[in-house]
């Protein structure tokens, strides 16, 4: 595939719409990630003179500290000088396809979390919403399909990366999008769960939905379609649990060449289900869907004298496995079943770990244990919209799926309660979360 691919090029960035970057004259940039985030008042006063109800109807989605409009609306505030010099605000794939092309571009899934801006329905920006954030519209680059050809390498660009001249560069796509393509999740009913730094579940659709509470729009290929969510932290904490509690494994991994997460994993394989009555929130850095919740915290309860490391340390895998099981029973009560999951990821390498997600959700997953992930999507993209491949039926055949992990009836039963509990936790202490993430903003 490589070989067959070298004349052809795509970019690849994260979906979560936390990218938003302000192309400025004079070669400077500017990203909203960190000054805009949340952006609490400027997503109030978008809804109160917009209205909820318009909003969902015009994009399929409410406003969320996911959402980009608002940050803009933020930046347009609260840097007025930079805003004025601003030529074009993009993504950070649109950005380096500009860097290689010279054209602004942006592709239909990314462009669905610039709410309220975006319809998914024509695949455009739309004018009232534009003009009601309070932007021109030509400071937006035109939105296209993943696999659609943005433009050719320019001579400067081709003198600088050493690429040839005139070399194909495709609109490109999200991570999490480009994962999907990776392992062959492309057909209606096919959908990922993500074991990242955050974890995600994707599924296609046969058509355009609008599900409430969870993420919706454009998928990589033209009239295609996908629905989901995501959590914000889900590896993230295991790495955090590693490099802050356990230092001890980590010694003993170096000393014998081995790996802290299998020592870990080995402990927690010894802990019953339910962690022996502790659950885990794993809201370490607010949550996304179905919540949406910024000021949402991680949260342990039922600590003992008896609780172990181990016992820690699954549920930790337990609450993202929750997490998990929230998003199938959210994509459920509208009507979108997952049919076939296929486990991608780092932490989806964990045996440990995939047997506790499917035993929670009740779900089965197909692993795929290839390191390549979304660069290789992105690489057969790049070909299917340049033609080196006409169809699909390339990316079959290089899918190898190494591992199935089903659920066991009596363990998912087991759970059953622990997740209930999960799920009643959250409003009980909603109140007091936002308490906290005020003090520790002070």
């Amino acid at each position: 595939m490589v070989g067959r691919l070298r004349r052809a090029l795509s970019g690849v960035t994260r979906r979560d719409g936390r990218r938003p970057g302000c192309h400025r004259r004079r070669r400077r940039e500017r990203d909203l990630r960190g000054d805009a985030a949340g952006r609490p008042d400027e997503i109030a006063d978008l809804t109160d003179r917009i209205g909820e109800e318009t909003i969902y109807e015009t994009c399929g989605n409410r406003l969320t500290f996911q959402s980009v409009g608002p940050k803009i609306l933020w930046y347009k505030r609260n840097e007025p000088e930079l805003f004025a010099e601003t030529e074009k605000i993009v993504d950070a794939t649109g950005y380096v396809v500009h860097e290689l092309t010279g054209n602004y571009t942006i592709d239909n899934a990314i462009a669905s979390y610039f709410h309220p801006m975006y319809d998914p329905e024509t695949c455009s920006w739309d004018e009232e919403m534009v003009e009601a954030v309070g932007i021109s519209r030509d400071l937006l680059p035109d939105p296209g399909w993943a696999t659609e050809i943005a433009g050719g390498v320019t001579d400067e660009a081709a003198a600088e990366t050493g690429l040839e001249p005139g070399t194909p560069v495709i609109v490109g796509t999200g991570d999490a999008l480009a994962s999907m393509v990776s392992v062959g999740a492309v057909d209606p009913g096919e959908a990922i769960f993500m074991y990242g730094t955050t974890g995600v579940i994707f599924t296609v659709l046969g058509g355009n939905r609008a599900p409430e509470g969870l993420w919706s729009g454009p998928f990589v290929f033209e009239d295609t379609y996908h629905a989901g969510g995501g959590m914000a932290t889900s590896g993230a904490i295991v790495r955090w649990f590693r490099d802050e509690l356990a230092d001890a494994e980590r010694r003993r991994a170096e000393g014998a060449a081995a790996d802290a997460y299998e020592l870990l994993d080995g402990q927690a394989a010894g802990v019953a289900p339910g962690s022996d009555g502790l659950v885990l929130l794993p809201y370490f850095s607010g949550e996304r869907t179905p919540i949406t919740d910024d000021s949402a915290r991680g949260t342990l309860v039922g600590l003992t004298l008896q609780h172990t490391k181990g016992h820690l340390f699954r549920a930790i895998l337990e609450g993202v496995g929750y997490g998990f099981r929230h998003h199938v029973e959210a994509m459920a009560d509208v009507g979108i079943d997952v049919d076939r999951v296929r486990a991608i990821g780092g932490g989806a390498g964990s045996e440990l770990w995939r047997g506790i997600v499917s035993d929670i959700t009740g779900v089965s997953q197909e692993y795929v244990a290839d390191p390549l992930g979304s660069p290789l999507g992105d690489a057969f993209l790049a070909g299917y919209g340049t033609g080196v491949f006409e169809s699909l039926d390339a990316l079959d055949a290089r899918v190898a799926v190494t591992g199935s992990t089903d659920p066991d009836p009596e363990t998912h039963d087991a759970y059953d309660e622990y997740y209930h509990v999960y799920r009643d936790l959250y409003p009980q202490v909603r109140d007091s979360m936002h308490r906290l993430a005020a003090l520790g903003d002070e």
